[in-house]
């Protein structure tokens, strides 16, 4: 199981028709990088072209986000302690029937957000999680939505 310090984030993002995507954004320490790339390599993720369908399965139980499934079943990742799930998250992850799941590497979370005015605050973010993406320091594919 994925343990040691890990930041989650659960990020609603518009596509370009204008639906609702989520998404759940993970980066673990440089001592757990390795086995989550390869849980996430072998779970069907890639760095560029696209976001593929994965093996993966996002896991809500009473509308907190409690682990990502990884590898078939084999590997989880939890954070700690379990995240509660805004509803326009749910919504957006059952509209478009997955999850997207990003894994980002060791050192690339954004800055203290803290210091950036609340209504600015989303928006620093997705621009960060853009440029990781475009940088290739990203792992992406698309998770189920397990609901049990």
């Amino acid at each position: 199981m994925g343990e040691g310090p890990v930041l989650w984030a659960l990020v609603v993002r518009e596509t370009g028709d204008g639906s609702a995507l989520a998404e759940v954004v993970v980066e673990v320490d440089a001592g757990h990088w390795g086995g989550l790339a390869t849980d996430a390599w072998e779970s069907g993720f890639v760095a560029a072209g696209g976001v593929p369908v994965s093996t993966g399965t996002v896991q809500v139980r009473g509308g907190r986000f409690e682990r990502l499934v990884l590898v078939g079943g084999r590997e989880v990742w939890e954070p700690a302690p379990v995240m509660e799930t805004p509803q326009e998250w749910l919504s957006a992850a059952a509209g478009a029937g997955g999850v997207v799941v990003t894994v980002v590497a060791p050192g690339t979370w954004p800055p203290d957000l803290a210091d950036v005015a609340v209504g600015r605050q989303a928006q620093v973010f997705a621009d960060w999680l853009d440029e990781v993406r475009a940088s290739g320091a990203a792992l992406q594919g698309v998770a189920d939505l397990d609901l049990g």
